[in-house]
C-alpha cells in the first residue's frame, strides 16, 4: 500500500473517531439537559408550576389548566399529592369562592368526591372547550366577567360527554379567577 492510500485510510479512520466521539458528547450533552418535565409524572409537573410568576394570561388557559388538574386529581394519587394539588386548583379560585369553601370543608369534599369517584371507576378522560360564540367577556360594575364553555368526556361503564359554563372574574392583579360553574344539562 502506497503512502497516500496509508494517509487516506489514517484520515479516514481519525474523521470517523472525531465523528464518533462528538456524536456521542452530542448525545451526552442533550441527554443531560433535557427539558426537566419529561422526567416528571403529570401531577409533578401541574405542582411545580409557579402560577405568581406565570399564571394564565387569559380566561380559557384558566380553564385549560384547571381541567387538567381536575382531570389529574381524580386518579389514583397519594394523600400528599392530592393535598398539593388541591391546594394549586385553590390558587385558581376567585376570593369570593375561597370565602365561601373554607379549606377544611374544601378537603373534605374534595376526599369524599375522590373516594365516590373510584367507587364508580369514573375517570376525566378528555376535555375540550365548545361553543367559542358563547365564551364572552363583560364588565359589571366596573369588573370583567368571562364565561367559558367545555366539555368534559367522562369515562365510567360507558364514555358520556358532559357541558360546563365556568365563570371567571379579573382580579386586582389583572388575573382571571374562577369564580364559579355550572353544568348545562343536554339540550340547553
Amino acid at each position: 500500500m502506497g503512502k497516500s492510500k496509508q494517509r487516506t485510510v489514517a484520515t479516514i479512520l481519525t474523521m470517523s473517531l472525531v465523528a464518533i466521539i462528538l456524536i456521542t458528547f452530542y448525545y451526552d450533552i442533550t441527554k443531560r439537559t433535557k427539558p426537566l418535565e419529561e422526567d416528571l409524572s403529570e401531577v409533578e409537573v401541574l405542582l411545580s408550576k409557579d402560577l405568581e410568576l406565570y399564571y394564565p394570561a387569559t380566561p380559557k388557559d384558566v380553564v385549560k389548566l384547571y381541567s387538567k388538574m381536575l382531570q389529574t386529581l381524580y386518579t389514583d394519587l397519594e394523600e400528599e399529592q392530592i393535598n398539593a394539588l388541591a391546594f394549586k386548583i385553590r390558587e385558581l379560585y376567585d376570593t369570593e369562592l375561597l370565602e365561601i369553601n373554607p379549606e377544611e370543608d374544601y378537603l373534605n369534599n374534595i376526599y369524599t368526591e375522590i373516594l365516590a369517584w373510584r367507587n364508580a371507576e369514573r375517570l376525566i378522560t378528555n376535555f375540550s372547550f365548545v361553543n367559542e360564540d358563547d365564551n364572552v367577556i363583560d364588565e359589571i360594575d366596573g369588573r370583567e366577567y368571562a364565561t367559558i364553555h367545555i366539555i368534559y368526556t367522562f369515562q365510567e361503564k360507558a364514555k358520556y360527554l358532559q357541558e360546563w359554563r365556568f365563570l371567571l372574574r379579573k382580579d386586582s392583579d389583572g388575573n382571571w379567577k374562577i369564580l364559579g360553574w355550572n353544568y348545562i344539562p343536554e339540550g340547553e
